[in-house]
């Protein structure tokens, strides 16, 4: 056994800075009555690496006169058990120590955030080639898998919030996934400020193309789009109805569901790994798109998001029945991406374009289309509609200032889309803002 006197050990700088008075109890009680099982650990120096609450527990109970063993023996009065820690450099004596309190009682988040960062700073100053995985597995030397992922995640933390523990929003976090939150919520912020002022579209930016949406999805490359927004036939045989809502496609069941369902296996393709679908249906379908949608790996929101278009609908009985003001959306998400600004109530209030003002029948009005951008895509993404129609998705992207590629069948309603690109904007005060310098020409795609 060896021993030192207690007055004999200097401490440093601890990652430890709280000690919570009935933990200490306890394990002075533990050590009265089992005696001590682990000794502190010292450098050469006498300086402490481990075991500051076993080195206050075992001062306390000198203090108190009450005995207490070690390795079967007894510790004399104002001693302590130590072991040597020999040639230990920093990272080394960090290690230990951060290893001696997180396997023990764990360190505030605060504590815990510091001694990880320092911890991967001093590892990697030694070898700047060390990973986070390769430091996680070092102190998870005999840990499951899952434990060095997650304390490998834990290092990644580290290293951004040690820059910002000066911020008031991060020191008021209650741990260190809150403060994580806060700090990349303000990231987010800037980024989206940054990129609305500074994002210039260039004409080569923007494809509008003319052909079958489930032929033309299939020449897109992986990875494209960010977000899908689209209005594809509903399957209720609107191209029946007549009574001037003219819809120039075949939309029976069979044909409305063969082209969702090329959206949502195609479209999962094309998105990146992280994407967001908006997707107009006919509640008759949306069970089934649903099911498929989760078929191709989206993850479906339990139930449809409602847009109430005002009293400007759609009644199948006439007078024996009511008046449609609504349609569903369906949305889904991949790779667990989430909105860009809390989506707020499923039930979304935009006025339907009215009669003289649709150029297609089904066609839905620029602020919504814009809303669902701005959830789903910040400036200088890209937004895919493979179902555009007259092309309001356009004028709302440009608003926006994402990218956006369109398809559209039908011949009429694409040179619709290409109108739209040198159509001028109005803000909300009515006055005409120029479309950013998009070349009509340069866009056409036959």
């Amino acid at each position: 056994m060896k021993l030192i006197d207690i007055a004999a050990i200097t401490i440093g700088d601890r990652q430890r800075k709280e000690f919570a008075p009935k933990a200490l109890e306890e394990l002075k009680a533990s050590i009265a009555a089992n005696g001590l099982i682990h000794c502190p650990v010292l450098t050469e120096a006498n300086e402490l690496v481990a075991g500051e609450r076993r080195l206050r527990a075992m001062t306390m109970l000198h203090q108190e006169g009450v005995p207490f063993t070690y390795d079967g023996g007894p510790v004399p009065v104002d001693q302590i058990p130590y072991t040597l820690l020999v040639d230990a450099d920093e990272s080394t004596i960090a290690e230990a120590e951060f290893a001696e309190n997180i396997f023990r009682v764990d360190l505030t988040w605060q504590e815990r955030t510091a001694a990880l960062s320092r911890l991967l700073a001093l590892r990697q100053a030694e070898a700047p080639s060390t990973t986070l995985v390769d430091v996680a597995r070092e102190i998870h030397k005999s840990q499951p898998e899952t434990a060095v992922r997650t304390l490998r995640r834990d290092l990644a933390n580290a290293q951004i919030l040690a820059k910002h523990m000066d911020n008031p929003a991060v020191k008021r976090a209650r741990s260190a996934d809150e403060a994580m939150r806060v700090v990349l919520d303000e990231f987010e912020g800037k980024i989206k400020a940054q990129a609305a002022k500074s994002t210039v579209l260039a004409a080569s930016d923007h494809r509008i193309i003319h052909g079958d949406c489930i032929e033309e999805m299939k020449k897109l490359p992986s990875g494209l789009c960010d977000a899908i927004i689209c209005d594809p036939p509903y399957g209720m045989k609107a191209d029946k109805m007549g009574k001037g809502e003219f819809h120039m496609y075949d939309d029976s069941p069979e044909a409305a569901l063969t082209v969702i369902k090329a959206i949502l296996s195609e479209g999962f393709r094309i998105t990146k790994p992280k994407a967001i679908l908006f997707l107009f249906c006919d509640l008759d379908h949306f069970a089934d798109i649903k099911t498929y949608a989760a078929q191709q790996a989206w993850t479906p929101f339990r139930s449809p998001l409602i847009w109430r278009k005002g009293i400007d609908g759609h009644s199948p009985w006439g007078r024996a029945g009511f008046i449609r003001t609504y349609e569903a959306i369906f949305f889904a998400v991949k790779g667990a991406k989430e909105l860009l600004y809390p989506g707020g109530p499923d039930v979304l209030d935009f006025k339907r374009p009215g009669r003289a003002e649709r150029v297609h029948a089904a066609e839905k009005p620029v602020d919504l289309l814009r809303r669902l951008i701005k959830l789903s895509a910040l400036p200088g993404q890209t937004v895919l509609d493979p179902t555009a129609g007259s092309g309001p998705i356009i004028e709302a992207a440009m608003w926006e200032k994402v990218k956006v590629v369109a398809i559209e069948k039908e011949k009429e309603a694409h040179n619709e889309c290409l109108a739209r690109l040198n159509k001028p904007l109005e803000d909300s005060k009515g006055e005409t803002v120029e479309p950013p310098g998009i070349s009509t020409a340069e866009l056409l795609e036959d």
